[in-house]
């Protein structure tokens, strides 16, 4: 088995691009990261580098060990963290997730108390990607893949916010083919909000050609208050908009949020525990933030 240690300074390296600035990272001398990387190759059998005038460039025995080194150096991390965590009673552990779950979710989750000590912040297609560099959990509404454990800690409903002053406004139920008729905005490609309109849309055959796209959701609900249409998002209104729950059919639109995490994890009995926690915590308040009326005061 390589030495944790001597992986650690192949990783540095890699980053770095030499062994002085790894050195500097790892807070060890440069004899000392060069003597590990030395005898890591001769571990391997084969040189990891080609000292290049730009800096350390990997050989394919480099290309080929990086992912494994990454990977058991950020378990073995991860390894201590859990043990000292279970020696001091204190569970800990880090989430992906998209920005606004991040605001809206796990940051109230973690100032309650919940045992979450960081959140990568990641789009929703990539979050799950998270997992296989250094994050415990994903939390987030993509579909996670049928490979890892999963809760679904919530439903949200798809809603349709707009100034007071939109036609749409009026309804109560406002439905999608309506909604697509003129301009509407929403988050771009892998967002729960746009792949719910794109299902709905292509069963039906409905263009959604006047669709427009934003960064995140108080960005399309900035531009959906000075006038760019209605936008279609999972979050509470701001701006002022009125919010009214999206319908298809006569049926409200929703998406679910699910918290994931890799079934082979060393301590994925205390992350589901954790799961738990913040599926009774998300419940009640995420609900919180909705105001009852439908419209930002």
């Amino acid at each position: 088995m390589y030495g944790e240690r001597e992986l650690e300074a192949f990783v540095a390296v890699i980053d770095c691009g030499s062994v002085s600035l790894a050195a500097e990272r790892l807070i060890r001398t440069q004899p000392t990261v060069s003597r590990q990387i030395a005898l890591l190759e001769r571990q391997v059998g084969a040189s990891l580098f080609r000292r290049m005038p730009h800096g350390m460039v990997k050989t394919y025995a480099g290309d080929r060990l990086e992912p494994m080194a990454r990977d058991l150096v950020r378990r073995g991390r991860r390894a201590r963290e859990v043990m000292t965590g279970i020696v001091q009673e204190q569970r800990s552990f880090v989430a992906a997730a998209p920005e606004m779950t991040s605001v809206l979710v796990l940051a109230p989750f973690i100032a309650r108390g919940g045992p979450i000590s960081d959140v990568v912040v990641a789009t929703p297609p990539e979050t799950y990607d998270r997992l296989r560099s250094g994050a415990d959990l994903a939390v987030t509404t993509s579909v996670p893949d049928s490979r890892l454990s999963s809760v679904r800690i919530l439903t949200l409903p798809l809603l349709c916010q707009m100034p007071a002053s939109h036609p749409l406004a009026a309804r109560d139920r406002p439905e999608l083919e309506e909604m697509l008729a003129a301009p509407f905005l929403t988050s771009g490609a892998g967002s729960a909000a746009w792949t719910q309109i794109q299902r709905a849309a292509e069963s039906e055959a409905w263009s959604i050609e006047m669709a427009g796209f934003g960064a995140d959701a108080p960005i399309i609900q900035a531009r959906s208050s000075a006038g760019h249409g209605p936008c279609v998002v999972v979050e509470p209104p701001r701006f002022g908009l009125v919010s009214r729950p999206l319908h298809h059919r006569g049926e409200p639109m929703q998406c679910a949020l699910y918290a994931s995490w890799e079934r082979t994890h060393y301590a994925r009995e205390d992350i589901r525990r954790v799961v738990q926690e913040l599926a009774e915590f998300a419940g009640d308040h995420v609900r919180g933030l909705y105001d009852p009326v439908g419209s930002e005061r």
